[in-house]
């Protein structure tokens, strides 16, 4: 049961980060527990969650027609939780990073659908979401494949993808992977051309050398877009206009551990590594984080048996080690 627990949770999150911010941080030489914080229910199967907007961003039945948002403000308290749908019935399919909250509370969602509104084929989609889950605005990405999603200060919609392609046809590494939209789906700009990156071309199986987007997460501070590419060993942060700001190479990890990523209104990024070992798959847990003035990376391995991380909450590291509460950890300076 706990193995499976872990397994569960290990599908959660992730990205990095470098800059001149004011009030910038060395490396902490430990995390101080703030305590927890006890959530409504408990995760269960088909469940997914991350921290964004200063929230706790819950998703229930990812793969149905109608996957369960449930919102978890820091006190614990569910301030919202409706059901999200596509017209004429269409099966949903959303992933670990398929949904953000901006600063006015409502939400960004992306996902695939199996059957498109008036279209027999399936079909990638960009939704906006008020508030209270009432209203929503639908558009259609495809073939622009979406896997991460976050929402900037300015209220713009961040997609980090790729456009798909026939099999066995010419693939485009000069297309760019991160794209902006207004809440209304009019996309403002493209940035970040796979080519920029230097990475092995994509493959299909056997090889499985995977896109760039792959696994890769979005993250927001007040002026800044950050991308983690787990795939390319890059993290990139944009201006809310699209100017590279940083590029940075993440740090040293085993392929098979699966990252989650915090990036804290101060600046600091941490990323959690939560990691299976040997042949009988234990588990074990710890947290890399990034020294920006000397742009090198420490690991801060993590007395629980497993944990990850949903984000950060101001300066505190939102994580979890059970199924059912937040653990609030503070990073403490040399």
């Amino acid at each position: 049961m706990r193995r499976r627990l872990f397994l569960l949770f290990l599908a959660l999150f992730l990205p990095m980060w470098s800059g001149e911010l004011a009030g910038q941080t060395a490396t902490p030489v430990e995390l101080t527990s703030q305590g927890s914080t006890e959530i409504p229910f408990v995760f269960h199967h088909g469940t997914f969650g991350l921290w964004s907007g200063s929230a706790l961003l819950v998703v229930q039945d990812r793969f149905s027609r109608g996957p369960a948002i449930r919102v978890i403000e820091r006190d614990g308290e569910e301030t919202s939780r409706f059901t999200f749908t596509i017209p004429e019935d269409a099966f949903i399919r959303m992933y670990d990073r398929s949904i953000a909250r901006g600063m006015d509370r409502s939400l960004a969602v992306i996902g695939t659908v199996d059957a498109y509104p008036n279209d027999s084929r399936g079909a990638s989609f960009l939704a906006w979401v008020s508030p209270d889950g009432q209203e929503q605005t639908l558009m259609r990405l495809s073939p622009f494949l979406p896997a991460a999603v976050t929402v900037g200060s300015d209220g713009t919609i961040w997609v980090a993808g790729h456009e798909t392609w026939p099999f066995g046809g010419p693939r485009d590494y000069a297309q760019h992977l991160i794209r902006r939209y207004d809440r209304t789906g009019k996309l403002l700009g493209s940035f970040i051309p796979w080519s920029s990156l230097g990475t092995i071309p994509y493959s299909p199986p056997p090889d499985r050398t995977h896109p760039p987007d792959t696994e890769s997460v979005l993250v927001s501070l007040a002026d800044r877009i950050g991308w983690y590419s787990r795939h390319s060993q890059t993290y990139v942060e944009l201006s809310l206009d699209g100017e590279v700001i940083n590029w940075i190479k993440t740090p040293e990890h085993p392929r098979h551990v699966m990252l989650s990523v915090a990036l804290c209104d101060d600046g600091g990024l941490f990323v959690g590594a939560a990691v299976l070992n040997g042949p009988n798959r234990t588990a074990s847990w710890g947290i890399y984080a990034l020294d920006r003035q000397r742009g090198e990376w420490s690991f801060l391995p993590r007395p629980e048996k497993w944990g990850m991380l949903y984000g950060c909450d101001g300066t505190r590291l939102a994580s979890t080690t059970d199924s059912r509460n937040i653990s609030w950890l503070e990073p403490t300076g040399k």
